[in-house]
Order: C-alpha cells, then structure tokens, then sequence
C-alpha cells in the first residue's frame, strides 16, 4: 500500500505540473497532455494503481524509483 501523501510528493518530483481533480468516485490526475482518469479516492492506495497510472503519465522509470516500485 502506498499512502496518497507519497503518491504527491512522487507526482511533485516526477510530474512537475501535474493536477488533482476529485470526482464522484475516482481522482482524475492530469500530467501535461495526459489524463489518469481513474485514480483511486482512498488514502492507502494499492502499489499496482500506482503503477498502472505512472505508466500511463509515461512517469513510471521516476516513480519507481521514487517509491521502489517494480
């Protein structure tokens, strides 16, 4: 589980930029171009969600090493 503060602080060193938005059900996070629109709203979120958006946002080689994802 990685909780959304370290999500943030990975997002502010890898993801200069990046938004928040909270919807209904998921958090939508916007990095340039990029929509993740399906990010959890929990406050521990599963290392495999993390992965999944990194990868999305193309910031998943920072992120990993930022919070030793594999």
């Amino acid at each position: 589980m990685v909780s959304l503060d370290d999500v943030k602080r990975m997002l502010d060193r890898c993801a200069p930029g990046y938004a928040i938005a909270l919807k209904t059900h998921f958090r939508v996070i916007r990095f340039g171009q990029l929509t993740y629109p399906t990010f959890p709203k929990h406050a521990e979120i599963e290392a495999g969600h993390v992965r999944k958006m990194a990868r999305a946002l193309g910031i998943f080689a920072c992120a990993a090493k930022f919070l030793n994802l594999r």
